[in-house]
């Protein structure tokens, strides 16, 4: 599962939120103290998100002196909010016991509360935990329902864990086609393990399905192929 926190790629995305442009210039140029003033006066309007990453600066110890119990408290505070990054970042401190008690069934439900929210990476651990059965019943199904979330989103790890899923039959009727067409993009991204599995279904498919599998292909890759795009 992934043990990265949601900081950088958040900031990168909330440009078009003029109340804190401000801030995320003065993030980027290190100009913390500003960055700290911007975040607090957005946190302070009740913004989701303003309290999200005046957490990431408590948890990097950017502009304030670095506190994890704050960033935890901050995180908390907008996911009571439904912010999806927050959620995740909490199911992963929790996960690594980073500022927490480590606590796999707390980073679970936060990781479930995150994927219900619509965080794609959150989305690919709660597929992960269901297929392998982690402080859960594993289950096929539920496994295939949140890769095609992730996979649908772009995440070209659930894309090719979800055509996987079809090339084995679980939790989804087996299609060889379909797997085809899912395990080919991550391929294309350079992915040698989906390298791998393209080419074994490759020597699976008849020439007719290879075609098929093809085009399918061409038209996921323009659908949900959005990391290329």
């Amino acid at each position: 599962m992934s043990r990265k926190l949601t900081f950088l790629a958040l900031l990168m995305s909330s440009q078009a939120f003029a109340a804190i442009s401000d801030c995320i210039a003065a993030y980027h140029e290190r100009n913390y103290a500003v960055a700290v003033q911007e975040f607090q006066s957005a946190a302070n309007s009740g913004s989701a998100e303003g309290i999200h990453l005046l957490a990431s600066l408590y948890y990097q110890g950017h502009g304030v002196m670095k506190d994890l119990a704050k960033a935890v408290q901050l995180f908390e505070e907008a996911g009571k909010k439904g912010y999806a990054p927050s959620l995740s970042n909490l199911a992963l401190m929790y996960s690594n016991g980073d500022g927490v008690t480590k606590d796999m069934k707390m980073a679970l439900a936060y990781w479930q509360q995150a994927a219900e929210a619509g965080d794609t990476q959150s989305q690919f651990n709660l597929a992960q935990a269901y297929r392998r059965g982690v402080l859960l019943p594993a289950d096929h199904s539920k496994a295939a329902y949140w890769y095609k979330m992730a996979a649908e989103a772009g995440s070209l790890s659930a894309q090719n864990e979800y055509g996987l899923l079809f090339a084995q039959g679980h939790g989804v009727t087996q299609d060889h086609v379909e797997a085809y067409a899912w395990i080919s993009m991550p391929a294309a991204a350079g992915s040698p393990q989906s390298k791998k599995n393209l080419e074994q279904l490759t020597q699976i498919l008849s020439s007719s399905q290879l075609a098929q599998a093809k085009k399918r292909a061409t038209e996921y890759a323009s659908k949900f192929n959005l990391q290329r795009q």
